[in-house]
């Protein structure tokens, strides 16, 4: 009885996220969000969902998916709720990712718990490709949820958009790197550290190197992998990602 009744609480839940599909159709588009056109009441039915999902029957993919989405989404709210401000920056002092609590799933947690306490810990870099703070400097946020059918196909495809976006600039024999890798720089050493061996780079730029050459076009990956360029950490833009 306990096992269907999980089972049920699973299937409860919608997993194509529909209503959030629709709030980022409306209001997404090249990786900006009309925030003021979306309002602070906008995301309250998709909030609402993930408050009351009983995640504890999730499948790994579907939990991943799941606060993948919840992150987003709450800091898009956030946003919407503070249309006066021009940077998430100005919330709280700057610590809006700890200060702020909200209910997901049944739990109280902050954007700092679902990033270093939920999702960091899966082991999967691609994750910060995924997840949006508000920011120009950020990968930019995609039109689409994440959904467990499909989930490693779409997380590659952030990855992707990431390196094509600002993940990396190249300027002649200079290298930028985002400097999301080096903040979160041993989650990508782990899985990319020892991927290839890159001249005259090491420990987290170069992990951060084996990430982006595993998702670029050929012809960058090639330059990148070769070494020989100057290497440092290109600006971050705290700018909102509003249009």
């Amino acid at each position: 009885m306990v096992l269907l009744s999980l089972v049920g609480a699973a299937l409860a839940f919608d997993h194509s996220y529909a209503a959030y599909d629709a709030v980022l159709d409306a209001h997404v588009k090249g990786g900006r969000v009309a925030y003021s056109a979306l309002g602070p009441t906008g995301l309250d039915p998709v909030l609402a969902e993930l408050a009351a999902a009983d995640a504890s029957g999730f499948t790994p993919a579907q939990k991943k998916a799941f606060w993948i989405n919840a992150y987003n989404a709450l800091t898009i709210d956030l946003i919407a709720e503070n249309p006066g401000i021009s940077s998430i920056r100005d919330l709280d002092g700057g610590k809006v990712w700890s200060t702020r609590r909200f209910t997901v799933a049944g739990s109280e947690v902050s954007l700092d718990d679902i990033e270093h306490k939920i999702l960091r810990p899966l082991g999967d870099p691609r994750v910060h490709a995924a997840v949006n703070c508000a920011s120009i400097g950020c990968p930019a946020i995609h039109k689409d949820p994440y959904t467990a059918d499909g989930l490693d196909a779409q997380l590659t495809a952030a990855s992707r958009r990431w390196v094509a976006g600002n993940g990396v600039v190249v300027q002649g024999d200079s290298v930028k790197l985002n400097q999301i890798f080096d903040w979160f720089g041993d989650d990508f050493v782990a899985k990319y550290g020892a991927v290839h061996d890159i001249p005259g780079v090491d420990g987290k730029q170069e992990a951060a190197l084996n990430f982006i050459a595993a998702h670029a076009d050929p012809e960058l990956a090639a330059t990148l992998r070769a070494g020989g360029y100057t290497l440092g950490w290109a600006d971050y833009d705290w700018g909102l990602n509003k249009r």
